[in-house]
């Protein structure tokens, strides 16, 4: 009786210990988004940073060429947003017009549909175009809320990246390699940085296909739409259509539904073959998580740590699991929703 007790205490205990975390954060959200960034800048840039520490380069040299690796991400993502939110204003402000226009050409079409389609035209009818602005108005807010942030995730990288190895450093002397704190700690940054690492590469293949859809429909900011589609896409599934949005409004405007659903339907296809098909040749083993999990979570993430929650759904969602895949009474529930290595001997 005693050991069923235990076995069904210990993972109440963990799953209790969670949920008072999840409160703290909750008070204390306004620097988890930031933090989260800064911990997933210094997992994936960690190697690289290694790797010039055994090389015996100066730390103090080591910490600047990392640093410096940063602040050009930090740019890049930074500047692909900036032109985002200008052309996304850009679109809203030109295209307003045709939008609505093609809207009303559309009712006035359904309208003199047979009445077994005349449910088509009510459902049509009763979108309101401004729910289009409202997107924007969001797409663009959160856009911004991640450029006002780069100031503080850059102080956590530095933090992070010079704090970090002397907390490992302190662990293996206290606990020694091979206690679990020391493994799983190991292991959760090494599987972080894969993931990211990885998902980079399906990224640039989702970007590159989207681009070239632009460029051969015609619609302007080819490249840009592209990159968009290359930053974004680090949240599976949901990102390139996000980031799909302003372009597929540009493809409405001036060819109608009909050009906006060839849009889409290459979209489909792109996501489709980068996600079922190149995603687990790239990745191979491991570190898959399910579509359903990662809409769930960019929609939890979004509404626990407001704006920034969008940016960091993924990384959060993947700390989870890699903490509930730790420890034994809760590594089948993570097993259920993910595909995530199991801790070394």
């Amino acid at each position: 009786m005693e050991i069923k007790l235990n076995s069904v205490m210990k993972p109440l205990g963990i799953l209790a210990a969670a949920g008072i975390v999840f409160m703290a954060i909750k008070f204390v959200g306004f620097i988890v988004g930031p933090l989260v960034l800064a911990i997933l800048f210094v997992a994936v840039l960690r190697p690289m940073y290694s790797a010039m520490i055994r090389k015996r380069f100066p730390r103090g040299i080591a910490v600047l060429l990392t640093v410096i690796v940063f602040i050009l991400i930090i740019a890049f993502v930074g500047w692909v947003f900036a032109l985002a939110i200008t052309q996304t204003i850009s679109i809203a402000q030109q295209y307003a017009p045709d939008i609505t226009a093609k809207f009303t050409d559309l009712n006035a079409t359904l309208g003199n549909l047979p009445s077994y389609a005349s449910g088509l035209s009510g459902l049509l009818k009763s979108f309101d175009p401004s729910v289009i602005s409202g997107f924007l108005t969001g797409f663009i807010k959160v856009l911004s809320d991640f450029i006002g942030s780069i100031v503080i995730i850059f102080f956590l990288f530095v933090f992070t990246l010079t704090g970090g190895p002397v907390v490992m450093k302190n662990m293996r002397e206290k606990f020694g390699d091979s206690h679990q704190l020391t493994r799983k700690t190991r292991l959760f940054m090494d599987n972080l940085a894969r993931y990211f690492i990885l998902r980079t590469l399906v990224n640039a293949i989702t970007g590159v296909g989207i681009a070239l859809v632009c460029l051969l429909m015609g619609i302007p900011n080819a490249l840009l739409w592209g990159l968009l589609t290359f930053v974004l896409s680090y949240i599976p599934y949901i990102g390139m259509f996000i980031a799909c949005v302003p372009p597929g409004l540009i493809a409405f405007a001036t060819g109608g539904v009909t050009e906006l659903a060839i849009f889409v339907v290459f979209c489909i296809v792109i996501n489709g073959l980068a996600e079922q098909v190149v995603s687990p040749i790239v990745t191979g083993r491991g570190l898959s998580i399910s579509p359903m999990l990662i809409f769930v979570s960019f929609i939890f993430w979004g509404w626990y740590l407001g704006s920034v929650g969008y940016i960091v759904a993924v990384p959060m969602t993947l700390m989870v699991l890699l903490f509930m895949n730790s420890f034994e009474e809760t590594a089948g529930i993570a097993g259920l929703f993910s595909d995530i290595p199991e801790p070394e001997a």
